[in-house]
């Protein structure tokens, strides 16, 4: 699993917990005891990861509202084909919805300087400037391995320049990046000292990295940013397929191999409340209706959430 790290002394502020379920939302009619969650950008927009979305904005908005969600993620990229920040948020909030999440900003852990804001980080500034406040998936997709120290210094450098915009930076690690495991991530996310930066837990990522669920003995709740809800095969960090598996073979919670139901138990021993997401994609689930794809990752993670 790679080192050891310390922890610090930030921690993440108060303020964090799930969005709180909108009064209308169809989960509340039917008596569960509901958590607030997003619909992360990739569960409802109809292709894979790296294509350009299937399914417009507003019947993704529509559909999560009816599903029950009270948050839904974005893409920076995607804005542009949808009026862009502003008729987002309308679209949104005319479906009772909260923009939540945005992905993705990358580039820095590697970067010699950020002191330019990259297109991501202003596009991400003019967003939180509408929208209030956001959770930011952040990492490196390039190979590393990374300077912890370096790294760090660039990311207390641009959460610094957000966190007046009320902006978290959720740190993912991904096997095949520069930040390739947990520890690493959280190394980064610890010496960085920014008090609005965390791990976001991506559930197949957690496991894909070689972590589980005795790691996170070494985390205090407030370092989580964030936690999106799917599951998987168990693949092993080395698995040269890794790349692919990841973008093809993330399912609804509880339909897959890993242990979804004991990570969130051991996380909610922590003391962890949400922020909670859904982020799956596998190509029969992105082939769904989009309100079908909506009601099925809603009901597979409040099971997995209230079960």
């Amino acid at each position: 699993m790679g080192h050891r790290v310390e922890r610090p002394r930030h921690r993440m502020g108060p303020g964090r917990a799930g969005v709180v379920p909108h009064p209308r939302d169809p989960a509340l009619r039917r008596g569960a005891r509901v958590t607030g969650l997003t619909a992360s950008y990739v569960t409802l927009h109809g292709a894979g990861f790296t294509d350009p979305a299937r399914t417009p904005f507003a019947a993704r908005a529509a559909a999560a509202a009816r599903a029950g969600f009270t948050g839904i993620g974005v893409q920076f990229a995607d804005l542009a084909a949808h009026g862009g920040v502003g008729a987002v948020r309308t679209v949104a909030a005319d479906a009772g919805l909260a923009v939540t999440e945005a992905e993705f900003l990358g580039g820095w852990a590697l970067a010699e300087s950020v002191a330019a804001p990259s297109d991501a980080e202003v596009t991400l500034a003019e967003a939180a400037r509408a929208w209030g406040p956001l959770r930011v998936t952040s990492g490196e997709f390039a190979a590393g391995p990374a300077n912890p120290g370096r790294a760090a210094d660039r990311l207390a450098e641009l959460a610094a320049r957000l966190a007046p915009l009320d902006v978290t930076l959720a740190v993912e690690a991904f096997a095949w990046g520069a930040l390739c495991d947990y520890p690493a991530a959280l190394d980064v996310v610890r010496r960085s000292g920014a008090p609005n930066a965390g791990v976001m837990i991506d559930i197949w990522h957690w496991f894909a990295t070689g972590a589980d669920a005795a790691v996170l003995h070494d985390i205090d709740a407030r370092e989580v940013a964030g936690v999106q809800l799917n599951d998987g095969p168990r693949v092993r960090p080395d698995d040269p397929d890794m790349l692919h598996k990841a973008r093809s073979t993330r399912l609804l919670p509880g339909r897959g191999e890993l242990p979804v139901r004991a990570l969130v138990a051991e996380l909610r021993t922590l003391g962890y409340t949400g922020p909670w997401s859904v982020e799956v994609n596998d190509p029969w689930f992105r082939a769904l209706p989009v309100d079908e794809a909506a009601r099925q990752a809603f009901d597979s993670a409040t099971a997995v959430l209230n079960g």
